[in-house]
């Protein structure tokens, strides 16, 4: 079995990848999308990635914040990182929509 030395993702092919993901996206649902949950279960970190232990206790993330974040940071070198993961929040949810644009629902 090979050691495992990390997942190198050229940045290029990233945005190769966001480009496309994101036609097709605008393609589908034309030039806006609607979220129509807001609150989401998140697993903390760094606990989120060690899957030799019992899964960390959820905590509830929120869709809005999550955006207000993206579109009102102040010092972006400060937030950089965070946003990625703000941005993964949002990414995930619009993922999650169905090819109508419709999102999944436990209580609608």
């Amino acid at each position: 079995m090979r050691e495992w030395n990390g997942l190198q993702i050229p940045v290029a092919d990233l945005r190769l990848v966001f480009d496309r993901i994101l036609a097709h996206v605008e393609r589908v649902n034309g030039e806006s999308v609607v979220l129509r949950e807001d609150y989401f279960y998140s697993l903390p970190t760094p606990d989120l990635y060690d899957v030799s232990s019992d899964p960390p206790e959820p905590t509830i993330g929120q869709l809005t914040e999550s955006w207000d974040n993206l579109t009102s940071a102040m010092d972006a070198d400060r937030t950089v990182m965070w946003e990625l993961v703000w941005l993964g929040d949002v990414l995930r949810a619009i993922g999650h929509l169905l090819p109508d644009g419709e999102q999944r629902s436990t209580d609608r």
